[in-house]
């Protein structure tokens, strides 16, 4: 049974890491990008992080580079391996903050695009992004804290 739950969590990963790539291609913009895998990431490592989730990333980010990057093989498995961990130790261990979600949420992205960090307009590109994500993400919350309690 554990086999058949990291199977289809692996593919549920996949389909929407290739959702991201397909409407981000769609989308065209070059100073924003909407991340759907790494909210999906972030909310799993949040909320629900545990050892169940680690095979689904690494799966996710070797087909990730096998099929649509042009790194090493294994690099965005560590780096969505990273932003899992990272998210989740200072969503767990910075609890005294007012804005811990937002920084925890900023990291995360901020790891999450650091194969983009030698473009020359990263700063925009990371502001808008993050601002456009942070958004879909509150209100994600928002709808499901109104129905999940």
């Amino acid at each position: 049974m554990t086999y058949f739950r990291n199977i289809l969590r692996s593919i549920y990963f996949v389909v929407v890491l290739f959702f991201e790539t397909q409407i981000n291609f769609l989308i065209g913009v070059d100073w924003m990008v909407i991340s759907p895998f790494f909210l999906l990431i972030y909310y799993i490592s949040v909320k629900s992080f545990s050892n169940h989730n680690i095979i689904p990333l690494v799966i996710s980010g070797l087909s990730y580079d096998i099929f649509l990057s042009e790194n090493y093989l294994g690099v965005y498995s560590i780096l969505f391996l990273l932003v899992a961990i990272v998210s989740n130790y200072i969503q767990k261990r910075v609890q005294s903050v007012s804005y811990q979600e937002f920084s925890s949420f900023t990291f995360g992205f901020l790891i999450y695009n650091t194969i983009n960090f030698l473009e020359t307009d990263f700063v925009s590109f990371f502001i808008s992004s993050l601002l456009i994500n942070y958004v879909i993400y509150f209100f994600y919350q928002r709808t499901l804290g109104n129905r999940v309690k």
